[in-house]
């Protein structure tokens, strides 16, 4: 008897509870294609007079002419310096990925794959706002030394190759995880068949394992050459920001997305907008093609080998058989080596003492630099929190947390206080005698809270609602659209995305005038961000609760809505929580949409009759972020601005990494508990 299928809707709740869901999962299609639609509408006007513009002809950006003439808004400056840093990106980034991926997948032990694994993950939830603090402060100043030593220019060590070390180091985790996975997907018996005819492991990683997985590695590489192109805060704090062509290695430049940071708030023409509404659509539609793909790739990994190994590398690993790929891919690296011998293969007596032979002796120098290169992928993330750490910890104290954006002191004040903190001096005055008041980043913390607490609450009831339709519409082409534009907009830059939000709440072309700078508009960018990781984690949790439970759900009369809220929900909840968490940690270091819509304030944020801070905070005005403030601060030419900077990307560093490590110790695995039961 086959088993009761779910009910139709019967009741009023039902139909109401299926349009929801139905109406969460297109409304990331309409999501998507209002993005895309509201940066045509914005940037339209320059574009449509691309040629007067020069827009795609020229290098140079004359926003306002000094006598008065047309305006120039060349691009390809901005596009010379993204493909540029990350270029020199990947040529750096790859290698060290498939290196280190690699090595955990075939060489390295079970406790050196699962630390390893974890700092990657690690890696990649640093916020970009503190690689780009790290590198202006560690890696510039070692750069500007390797300058010097060849008779460079002094620029600080700032430039394209600054640059583009900083975006190799965080597009590493990307490949790595991406290419561990697919290595792991390639079929035991492959590598068996390899094996038994006398290939080292050396020759049957190079012969059998990468060539197995080579779509997987380039779809990784093309999702980290989005994530490089797309990447703004460290960019901007590194690349020098000059809009040249210059093909030097110590050449300064700019990025596409590090001239919308920088200049977008100061636009003061519609023309002028309009351009770097025009900047940021190019950059959409490079990293969405990127992105689109590496997700065919992707889909071709898993809907080809996995199939094949499922129907015969199985089968002829239970005969005994190696799979015949295997035999003649290590065929010509093992045919001039004595234990590839037929004999051998046939032997049943294995040999205990290999002979001393070249291929040996190249398969132990490559576990070698295999191993070097997980080190040199991990080392980075030891280098930032210890330095962060080192230098930031004795900014740490109390006024960092209960006072609000002030001026700066002055550096002989800033001496003072340094003094004063070690007994060695008295407090510093001001010039009328009374106690300095040095500020803090309290503010910034309150409105990072708030910005960060109303993107959850929008965002996580929207995606578990397009989760559950996902889920249990599997084989609809609407579900599958939403899919595949679900995971398009998880690689979207975060700097499109909060174009998208400027456009629609700052400067909204659908009201006459404009908003301004708000918090609910930085919400709304950072709840785009979450909805694809929600989605994706929701439903990948509630697929593994068992097909039985709803079965027996159904056959006990409970209707679809019922099963759902009652069971598969409350089964999944552990892993989707653990997905919520991963969004919220995803988003509490973001910067560039920030920018573009939460704006700054140097005042906390009040209530809406303006007389008490904190408590039920006003979004609809302007509000300081943490990292926002580090960003600024970092740049400032006043040591105590500096000085708080340190002291907010420690406690941002350390949230972050609370969050992301007290997530996987505590979910552990991530799978469900129905799951765990079953």
């Amino acid at each position: 008897m086959s088993p009761p299928a779910a009910p139709a809707p019967s009741s009023l709740p039902e139909v109401v509870f299926q349009g929801l869901t139905r109406a969460a999962g297109v409304g990331i299609l309409v999501l998507v294609a209002s993005l895309v639609a509201v940066l045509l509408h914005d940037a339209w006007p320059v574009l449509s007079r691309a040629g007067e513009y020069r827009l795609f002809t020229s290098s140079e950006w004359v926003p306002k002419p000094a006598g008065g003439g047309s305006p120039v808004y060349g691009v390809l400056a901005f596009v010379w310096g993204t493909v540029v840093t990350s270029v020199l990106a990947m040529v750096i980034a790859v290698p060290l990925g498939v290196a280190s991926a690699a090595y955990m997948s075939e060489i390295a032990p079970p406790w050196v794959k699962k630390v390893g694994a974890f700092l990657i993950e690690l890696l990649a939830a640093i916020p970009s706002v503190v690689y780009g603090f790290w590198g202006l402060f560690f890696l510039a100043p070692l750069i500007q030394k390797a300058f010097d030593a060849v008779g460079g220019p002094n620029t600080g060590g700032n430039g394209v190759v600054a640059a583009g070390l900083i975006l190799a180091i965080m597009v590493l985790p990307y490949i790595t995880a991406i290419g561990y996975d697919v290595c792991q997907a390639v079929p035991r018996s492959q590598r068996e068949g390899s094996l038994a005819l006398g290939a080292t492991r050396w020759q049957t990683i190079w012969n059998v394992v990468l060539p197995y997985a080579r779509p997987g590695i380039i779809a990784a590489s093309f999702l980290a050459l989005g994530r490089a192109l797309g990447e703004t805060m460290a960019v901007t704090m590194l690349i020098g920001n000059q809009a040249v062509i210059d093909a030097s290695p110590f050449a300064l430049g700019d990025s596409i997305a590090s001239r919308i940071a920088n200049q977008l708030n100061e636009a003061d023409t519609p023309d002028f907008r309009s351009a770097l509404v025009a900047l940021g659509l190019v950059l959409f539609a490079v990293t969405a093609a990127f992105n689109v793909t590496a997700r065919l790739l992707l889909r071709q990994l898993v809907g080809g080998p996995r199939v094949r190994r499922h129907e015969t590398g199985d089968r002829r690993q239970e005969t005994g058989n190696p799979n015949p790929t295997a035999a003649s891919s290590t065929s010509d690296a093992t045919s001039t080596e004595p234990s590839g011998s037929a004999d051998s293969v046939l032997s049943p007596v294995p040999r205990t003492t290999p002979p001393v032979s070249r291929a040996g002796l190249w398969d132990k120098v490559m576990t070698g630099v295999l191993a070097a290169g997980l080190v040199a992928t991990i080392v980075p993330l030891f280098l930032i929190l210890g330095y962060i750490t080192v230098r930031g910890a004795s900014a740490v104290d109390a006024t960092l947390f209960t006072e609000w954006t002030r001026a700066p002191l002055t550096d002989t004040q800033y001496e003072q206080y340094q003094a004063w903190q070690d007994n060695r001096a008295e407090y510093p005055k001001t010039e009328t005698g009374r106690n300095v008041r040095r500020g803090g980043l309290g503010n910034a913390m309150v409105g990072s809270l708030m910005i960060v607490t109303i993107a959850t609450l929008l965002a996580v009831p929207f995606a578990l609602m397009a989760a559950v339709y996902l889920a249990e519409a599997r084989r609809s082409r609407v579900a599958a659209a939403v899919r595949f534009v679900t995971e398009l907009l998880g690689g979207v830059p975060s700097i499109v995305i909060g174009i998208f939000a400027y456009a629609v709440l700052v400067y909204p072309f659908w009201y006459p005038s404009p908003f301004g700078f708000n918090a609910w508009a930085g919400a709304f960018a950072l709840a785009v961000m979450m909805i694809p990781i929600i989605v994706r984690s929701a439903e990948e949790s509630m697929k593994l609760v068992p097909e039985n439970i709803r079965q027996a759900s159904y056959a006990l009369g409970a209707s679809r809505m019922q099963t759902t809220l009652r069971v598969i929900l409350p089964a999944a909840l552990p892993a989707i929580v653990t997905g919520v968490f991963l969004a919220v940690g995803r988003i509490a270091g973001e910067t560039a949409p920030l920018l573009l819509t939460a704006g700054g304030s140097d005042q906390w944020p009040v209530t809406v009759d303006g007389t008490f801070p904190f408590l039920h905070a006003r979004p609809a005005s302007q509000t300081a972020f943490l990292p926002g403030n580090i960003f600024n601060y970092s740049r400032s030419p006043y040591a105590d601005w500096r000085d708080q900077a340190w002291g907010g990307a420690v406690v941002l560093l350390a949230v972050v990494m609370v969050l992301n490590i007290g997530i996987r110790l505590a979910a552990g695995k991530r799978v469900v508990a129905a799951a765990r039961a079953d």
